[in-house]
């Protein structure tokens, strides 16, 4: 009988712990995703989130369209992709590289149409997908 407890008890502790993790990360992305939302609405003007190109000074209204499933961990930061087009329809990447502070999460840093730096996390180890 004592031989079956123990496994029994190690069993059920692993079944415990893989359902409290999944939880936690569920509400790790439901809130990461709530807040890239609540930053898009705060940086939109008339539906578009404007765009300053720094070395043309041309300002482009691009649209969102698509959120990627995809999110990265990097240390405590984690970074959402979506894709968004301009009037004509072309798409843009954006990278959203994301912050806690007091239990919500905020955007810190917002890279469109440059996937180097992102990529490069990648490939150092840096950044891992959130599973």
């Amino acid at each position: 009988m004592k031989r079956f407890i123990l496994p029994a008890l190690m069993a059920l502790a692993m079944v415990l712990t893989t359902g409290a993790t999944a939880q936690s990360l569920t509400e790790v992305r439901s809130r990461l995703q709530a807040a890239l939302q609540r930053s898009l609405s705060r940086t939109m003007i008339d539906g578009a989130l404007p765009h300053l190109d720094l070395d043309t000074g041309e300002i482009t209204k691009l649209y969102p369209i698509e959120n990627h499933e995809v999110i990265l961990r990097l240390n405590d930061l984690y970074v959402m992709c979506a894709t968004l087009v301009n009037a004509e329809g072309k798409p843009s990447t954006v990278d959203y590289y994301m912050a806690q502070n007091r239990g919500s999460y905020g955007v810190i840093r917002t890279e469109i149409d440059n996937r180097a730096p992102i990529k490069a996390l990648i490939r150092a180890g840096k950044a891992i997908r959130l599973e």
